[in-house]
């Protein structure tokens, strides 16, 4: 079967996306006919929530007022219908084939709501049932970052924990089996804990793999869920530096060669509506370097809206080359196994920020 491949669909979309969003999704279509304008959210309804850019026909792109900008048309697609990346490539594909395409709904249902208070007592209960990484029966997640070369770094870091048994549920909410959980505490950008980041691990430290058909869902559900900005504060920032980045072993790989703090923000979709503590007046945003340039397609994003409050973002994408074995292509984290020397390059922009500041 033909690799999916997103780049080359984006390529091949450009200058097509609205008749696209026409043909299969129809909760963009008041979007489409008031380009550029606020409108009612597609997903959530209301008044003016939500546009479509004016590029759209060449980008696909949006933003969802008070959560986050959608920055190309696959992701567009997968978040208005709710479909998974490898249904709205198929369905692309069949339209630009002129074949039969499904639509999806003119209006999604509401979620249902969440017991806020219920959800924060189970979220508080784990928690407090967890191990600090130190713990002896804590071995399982020391062995897992052990194995990453990140251990120093995770025993030294704030809000990761080991909880010895959790149910693995799938994205559907089935419950497969009970494993041991790495757990960091994500907040949002007032620093308040909203949710939960699980990694399942087996006892000898291994992540958990039932196949691609039986992923876990790693986040739980968020209480304050209005709230901007999910990450996780490893490490206090140092002298009005930070560093972001989209994983948890990214952040710890930084730290483990250079000790600088990173704050992971989970995914380059999440990591776009970070915004930094008061104090902090430079980013070092440790850039995935992918195939397709999401985390590159991200991080300027990151930047266009760190700006207006006075903040430098600095991208640096780790310098190892991608090879052919890299499926999705190397983050810090490779570059911490493949060359550590690479890591230079934070003493490099630090010094270049402090000249610029000076």
């Amino acid at each position: 079967m033909k690799k999916r491949n997103s780049t080359e669909m984006k390529r091949r979309m450009e200058g097509r996306w609205l008749a696209a969003f026409k043909a299969l999704a129809p909760a963009l279509d008041q979007a489409i006919d008031n380009l550029g304008t606020n409108v009612p959210c597609p997903v959530e309804g209301g008044t003016d929530g939500f546009r479509l850019f004016k590029d759209a026909n060449y980008t696909g792109g949006g933003v969802k007022q008070s959560w986050r900008i959608i920055p190309e048309g696959i992701d567009m697609l997968m978040w208005v219908n709710d479909w998974s990346f490898t249904k709205v490539y198929d369905e692309l594909e069949a339209w630009l084939g002129d074949k039969p395409v499904e639509a999806g709904p003119k209006y999604l249902p509401k979620p249902k709501p969440v017991d806020e208070e219920g959800l924060r007592k189970w979220l508080n209960r784990i928690w407090k049932e967890a191990l600090p990484l130190t713990d002896l029966a804590a071995y399982p997640a020391r062995a897992y970052f052990s194995y990453r070369w990140v251990n120093t770094a995770a025993l030294s870091a704030n809000d990761v924990r080991f909880h010895p048994c959790l149910n693995y549920k799938d994205k559907q909410g089935n419950v497969l089996g009970k494993f041991g959980a790495v757990l960091s505490l994500v907040r949002n950008n007032e620093g308040e804990p909203v949710a939960i980041h699980r990694t399942f691990i087996t006892k000898g430290g291994l992540k958990v793999n039932l196949g691609k058909t039986h992923k876990p869902k790693k986040m739980t559900p968020s209480v304050n869920q209005r709230s901007k900005g999910r990450h996780i504060r490893l490490f206090a920032p140092q002298n009005g530096y930070l560093g972001v980045s989209e994983g948890l072993e990214t952040a710890l790989a930084v730290y483990q060669a250079k000790q600088f703090p990173v704050w992971p923000g989970l995914s380059n979709t999440i990591l776009q509506s970070f915004a930094p503590p008061k104090g902090v007046h430079t980013i070092l945003n440790f850039v995935d370097k992918d195939r397709n340039k999401a985390g590159e397609n991200a991080a300027e994003i990151l930047r266009a809206n760190l700006a207006p409050k006075g903040i430098s973002v600095i991208d640096l994408l780790p310098p190892t080359p991608i090879l052919d074995t890299d499926e999705k292509g190397v983050d810090w984290a490779d570059q911490l196994k493949r060359d550590v020397s690479g890591f230079g390059l934070i003493d490099q922009a630090l010094a270049f920020s402090r000249l610029k500041q000076a």
